[in-house]
């Protein structure tokens, strides 16, 4: 059955991903503050009239909320940037679609979690977040959790596609300078899932058509530094990965504090039937050829 659906951040990495996946069966709606694509509506989330008027005006019946603030330590520069658009517009979209009868599908974060955990995380653990970025994206779950029949989608490291108007990712600079034979040092100290963000659409997609509901984690289940992600790549990409020199955990006071091993667990998701993303292992080939090069200069 095909319905409204209206992704918030359509033009960033992930919601790009989604608004495609879900746009092949469904009548999608996209927001982008910054993009200049013809297709997405203009939208400013931290304003809540415009956020009023925009569902009022086209009654979307499910809203995939991907706005965020994900740099890290960017958010812990900018507190009031952080929670403005990691908690303020989950805010005001969640009022929105609790006035307009929309299911709301939050875009949440393995960083609600310290990673003290050596088993892991489940949908009912607590959270205990470290720094800005986290308690944020934490205080976004809250305001999800007032919008009857909701979802909240927690996340671990995403990995995707150049997005027009930003720099480069680190997989691209990494690539481009390997590419110049010149040497790469990437963190071997702090375990992540990295998961494609294509891969993640495609789970969000199933989610929405079997119409879950509460917390869910989706993440693949295939543990990486982001050295051993950056092995992968370089090979998959025909470059050489003996010029990536993996450099140990940093000082204590380097930056925010980030969670070891918020390992996000999959049981709720397998038991629903639904295998977790695959790993970097499984997709590198693939996810270099999608890039086309982008890396080159």
């Amino acid at each position: 059955m095909s319905r409204r659906i209206l992704v918030t951040g359509a033009s960033g990495m992930l919601g790009s991903h989604v608004l495609a996946v879900l746009g092949a069966k469904h009548d999608v709606l996209g927001w982008s503050h910054g993009s200049d694509r013809a297709s997405l509506h203009r939208v400013d989330a931290t304003n809540a009239s415009q956020v009023e008027r925009f569902f009022r005006t086209h009654t979307p019946g499910i809203c995939v909320h991907c706005v965020a603030s994900p740099d890290v330590l960017a958010c812990e520069r900018d507190p009031d940037m952080a929670d403005r658009l990691n908690a303020q517009t989950t805010e005001q979209v969640a009022r929105a679609c609790a006035e307009h009868g929309a299911k709301l599908v939050y875009i949440s974060s393995e960083y609600v979690f310290d990673g003290t955990s050596s088993h892991g995380y489940t949908e009912d653990s607590q959270p205990r977040p470290l720094q800005v970025y986290g308690t944020t994206k934490l205080r976004g779950e809250e305001h999800t959790a007032r919008v009857p029949h909701h979802l909240t989608v927690r996340l671990p490291v995403l990995y995707g596609g150049p997005v027009p108007g930003r720099k480069p990712t680190w997989i691209e600079a990494m690539l481009r300078s390997l590419e110049q034979g010149k040497s790469v040092e990437l963190d071997d100290h702090f375990e992540r899932q990295p998961t494609w963000s294509y891969d993640v659409a495609t789970v969000l997609a199933r989610a929405i058509d079997e119409e879950l509901e509460g917390i869910l984690h989706v993440a693949t289940q295939e543990g990486l530094t982001k050295y051993a992600w950056g092995v992968k790549l370089a090979e998959a990409a025909g470059l050489p990965s003996s010029l990536l020199r993996p450099v140990p955990a940093p000082p204590e006071t380097s930056g925010p504090r980030k969670p070891a091993r918020p390992w996000l667990n999959t049981h709720r998701l397998q038991q629903l039937g639904i295998s977790p993303p695959p790993g970097v292992s499984e997709r590198a080939a693939a996810y270099v050829r999608s890039l086309g090069g982008a890396w080159k200069t």
